[in-house]
């Protein structure tokens, strides 16, 4: 029992924590004002904060009913408090907002001979939100840790010691209601 607490304390604590956004950008001081000209742009071109985590939560949803296809009794709850920040650098400066959803929570792992399959619907969901880069943080027999995410930081995280964890978060957005304020320039 003990052990079981630790997992999935273990995995709703690193699993938030693998990063967001696009990978490769320089995080040295505010982005400029081309950059977030451009950033900008791009986030207008993308569905609301809140269009977006209504999609994140369906996908996540469908990931976990998909899961329990091939985990029979696996047992699904929300677990943590939604968190919001801003965003990272190129979009530091847009006024666009991140969401951190609940983490989905399954009370069994997931079998290493349907890990793979579960891997490729995630893969397949997480598309559909613009996330088709992929990262694999562990790959052990009992202890696997994969993410898929979009250059805007939209991520799906999924992995398994004694338990499952689904995280998500929906990367940099435009509010529908129009842009946060910005942090001030230092």
């Amino acid at each position: 029992m003990i052990r079981s607490r630790l997992a999935t304390l273990a995995l709703t604590v690193a699993l938030p924590l693998t990063g967001c956004g696009d990978m490769h950008a320089d995080s040295a001081g505010p982005s400029g004002e081309g950059e977030t000209t451009r950033a900008a742009q791009r986030l207008t071109e993308l569905p609301s904060l809140e269009a977006t985590q209504a999609q994140l939560t369906s996908v996540v949803e469908q990931l976990g009913a998909y899961i329990a296809t091939l985990v029979p009794g696996i047992q699904w709850r929300w677990n943590r408090e939604q968190s919001r920040s801003g965003c990272a650098r190129p979009y530091d400066r847009t006024g666009g907002a991140n969401l951190y959803l609940r983490n989905y929570l399954g009370d069994k792992p997931i079998p290493a001979e349907v890990w793979p399959r579960v891997v490729d619907r995630a893969r397949e969901l997480a598309a559909t939100l613009g996330a088709t880069g992929a990262q694999t943080f562990r790959d052990d027999p009992g202890n696997k840790d994969a993410r898929f995410y979009s250059p805007e930081g939209t991520a799906i995280s999924l992995g398994y010691q004694v338990n499952t964890v689904i995280a998500a978060d929906t990367g940099c957005r435009l509010p529908a209601g129009g842009a946060t304020s910005p942090p001030a320039t230092r």
